[in-house]
């Protein structure tokens, strides 16, 4: 398991289906409290994905909570795949909301598949948010993006499990030519075994579809956004999320060198991005 940060508090919450599991940093004695952010994590990921990028926001000046979704890690989740819809995942996120800020509108950031989750929310409850970041989040998992169709990996992850999805991810790290610590490996190895296969299949079945048919649904929540990328690298190329951004009147920020992971490349400059977005968005 990841050796998480002394400023990271972990706590469980209710999800539509069971506990699901967070961590929390807030801001150390003498920070004025600026807000609360809310981080969800994508596919194959958990909360562990923004342990870097939790205390240096709470030392900015924000609650920073981020959750396993449900059958990720360490969140409860059922093991029929019909139990993680896209409604499943969104509702999921809205009562974790509720449960952590009340009625106080919250910085959403979903990473990957966790954007396509946060863009429903967002549409389905405006005004429960003051800012949506996608990061490292394109349009469409279906076109325009460097993953083999999501029904091709789930015939594969039927018949080999979720220890084959971890040989593809681990020989496509090596590839690129990252070498994590073998204690950071053997958390990612961990992980996968204890996602429920149920999880990954429902996600790819969800992923087929555009989270939103079309962006101007969210464009139109009137909720400010930014598309936040690397630009090597990534599942979309720097074009796609560029256009993208254009086509939600979002504001954009660029990693350069940095792939698909910018919360654990560059938490500092997200960091930093963020709070200016954020300060931004309700001046």
């Amino acid at each position: 398991m990841s050796a998480h940060s002394t400023d990271i508090v972990p706590s469980t919450v209710d999800g539509g289906y069971g506990t699901l599991a967070v961590w929390e940093a807030v801001p150390p004695p003498g920070v004025p409290l600026r807000g609360t952010a809310l981080l969800v994590p994508g596919f194959t990921g958990s909360k562990e994905d923004f342990e870097a990028l939790l205390p240096l926001l709470a030392a900015a000046g924000y609650r920073a909570v981020a959750y396993d979704q449900r059958g990720q890690w360490q969140s409860d989740g059922p093991e029929d795949v019909a139990g993680y819809t896209m409604d499943d995942f969104s509702g999921d996120l809205l009562k974790v909301l509720d449960q952590v800020a009340g009625d106080e509108p919250v910085h959403l950031v979903g990473h990957s598949f966790g954007g396509y989750v946060g863009r429903v929310a967002v549409v389905a409850r405006p005004e429960r948010f003051r800012s949506f970041t996608l990061l490292a989040s394109g349009p469409s998992s279906v076109q325009e993006i460097n993953f083999p169709p999501p029904s091709l990996v789930a015939q594969a992850v039927e018949a080999g499990g979720q220890e084959l999805i971890w040989q593809q991810m681990s020989t496509a790290m090596f590839a690129s030519g990252l070498t994590p610590a073998p204690e950071r490996l053997e958390f990612l190895h961990q992980r996968i075994l204890a996602t429920k296969k149920a999880n990954i299949l429902g996600i790819l079945r969800t992923m087929e579809v555009p989270p939103l048919s079309d962006p101007a649904q969210l464009r139109a929540a009137g909720v400010p956004l930014l598309v936040a990328y690397g630009d090597t690298g990534d599942l979309w190329a720097p074009d796609v999320h560029e256009r993208f951004a254009e086509q939600l009147g979002a504001r954009r920020a660029v990693y350069p060198g940095v792939g698909h992971l910018p919360n654990e490349d560059v938490p500092q400059q997200v960091c930093a991005d963020l709070v200016d977005f954020w300060a931004a968005s309700v001046a």
